[in-house]
């Protein structure tokens, strides 16, 4: 009986250790539980605003004027959310718009909101 107790304890044990060192491999090697960001890298969502000046469709590309500074550039993909114009063509017809862009790693823009004329 005592040998069955203390099997079990030792089992027990090294079935948590296993776990947490899973659990450091996946945090160390840039991968999270349930798609999440692993630890210290979380997705930094960042937004830009300013006079759309340029799009190109084909490079899946825009430029944007800010207030100060340089001119800013963006990509885009299928799952950017496009609001204010009907995709990335009716985008390119509005040059000269003021533009809200949010985005993420790499200057990926994650949504293109273009904003209503005054």
């Amino acid at each position: 009986m005592a040998n069955t107790t203390r099997t079990s304890f030792v089992i027990m044990i090294l079935a948590l250790l296993v776990g947490t060192a899973s659990a450091l491999v996946a945090q160390e090697g840039g991968q999270a539980p349930s798609g999440q960001a692993p630890a210290g890298q979380a997705q930094q969502a960042s937004s830009a605003e300013g006079e759309l000046v340029k799009v190109d469709v084909n490079a899946k590309m825009i430029t944007v004027k800010p207030a100060s500074g340089a001119d800013l550039q963006f990509t885009f993909n299928e799952q950017t959310k496009i609001t204010g114009a009907r995709d990335a063509a009716g985008l390119a017809t509005m040059s000269g718009s003021r533009v809200k862009v949010s985005y993420g790693a790499n200057r990926v823009a994650t949504e293109i909101a273009v904003q209503p004329r005054a």
